[in-house]
């Protein structure tokens, strides 16, 4: 442990930035994002009460989140958008609006404790509202941070939340975009086209008003960033999903890695994986995520659009490839395609 008691009572809690942006200097930040930790074990470990029980306690900052974005860029920097920590029943449950800059010594994958560096910068909530479960898309020197979920009762559902992020300044800005937009979606996937020029939004979860409860979103539509403008191109893509069981197992048998659910006979992009409701890979093929929710013995994958039948077959035989080569015998079935699936997977 690194981090006095005085530095950690003193800086713990969230704090919005004033300035578009403004460069966070807080050493226990900084540490949290080296750590990893969440703040419960921080404060165990300086002999802190927890934020229980109280229910006005405020929320004590850290870099273990779910909904984040990291993005690699050519120079070695990884760049993270915001994210959430938990959810509304725990009394460190916050969703940032952060941006930290990941500057990990050359030949290393991350920062650690003791090499790397990390930069935290912070915007006002009115430049950069509280975001969680969106996309980051990068072209040439600015993010694309469309879609969040954010806090509930906190959405404007008429017009899809984009915002643009200076990759060089890290300056925040809201771009004035026209057309028909997908609406207040997250948990989506976004993929820039070079030849079009323009970003392709498909599949994940929307919020309406007049709906309790988010539905489906299957649509497919673009953001032409030439003039700023949505189109839907699609209002039902189909997607498809598939089960793989493993029939016979040995007792040695280790888990899938992530190295199984990348396949060979296809160009792909690796996506974040997640931890959901259980371990979560994903890759891009031709623009369509696919992802694989791994429960050992089974595993859900769900093709997220409209994809080559060639193609995708041809990556789906890699990955029981892949899995036989680990061991036992696993076999592709496809799946009834139900509403329930998406949230299983998600």
């Amino acid at each position: 442990m690194t981090i006095s008691r005085e530095v950690f009572l003193s800086q713990c809690k969230r704090r919005f930035g004033t300035r578009n942006p403004e460069r966070m200097r807080l050493e226990h930040w900084e540490w949290m994002v080296r750590h990893g930790g969440g703040p419960y074990g921080v404060r165990a470990d300086l002999g802190l009460e927890p934020n229980y029980p109280s229910l006005n306690a405020r929320a004590d900052w850290c870099f273990n989140r779910f909904g984040m974005t990291r993005t690699a860029m050519n120079d070695g920097r990884i760049i993270c958008v915001a994210g959430e920590h938990e959810d509304s029943y725990d009394p460190d449950f916050c969703i940032y609006n952060d941006v930290i800059v990941l500057r990990p010594e050359p030949g290393q994958s991350k920062v650690t404790v003791d090499s790397g560096s990390v930069e935290i910068y912070g915007y006002p909530a009115k430049v950069f509202p509280p975001t969680d479960f969106h996309t980051s898309t990068l072209v040439g020197n600015r993010l694309f941070i469309i879609g969040r979920l954010g806090y509930s009762g906190k959405y404007k559902v008429d017009r899809t939340p984009v915002f643009a992020l200076d990759t060089n300044t890290y300056e925040i800005t809201k771009p004035e975009i026209g057309g028909d937009d997908p609406g207040w979606i997250y948990k989506h996937h976004a993929s820039f086209d070079p030849a079009t020029y323009a970003i392709t939004i498909r599949w994940g979860k929307l919020i309406r008003p007049e709906l309790e409860d988010p539905v489906l979103f299957r649509g497919l539509y673009k953001l032409h960033l030439a003039d700023m403008r949505w189109e839907m191109l699609c209002e039902c893509e189909e997607p498809r999903h598939f089960v793989i069981e493993r029939e016979r197992t040995r007792d040695d048998l280790d888990p899938p890695q992530a190295n199984d659910f990348k396949p060979m006979s296809a160009p792909y992009a690796w996506l974040l994986q997640e931890v959901r409701s259980r371990l979560v890979f994903a890759l891009e093929v031709e623009g369509v995520r696919i992802t694989f929710s791994n429960a050992i013995i089974t595993i859900g994958v769900a093709v997220e659009g409209t994809l080559n039948p060639e193609v995708r077959d041809s990556v789906l035989k890699d990955i029981v490839a892949n899995l036989n080569r680990r061991g036992g015998h696993w076999v592709l079935r496809e799946a009834e395609v139900h509403d329930d699936w998406m949230f299983w997977t998600q």
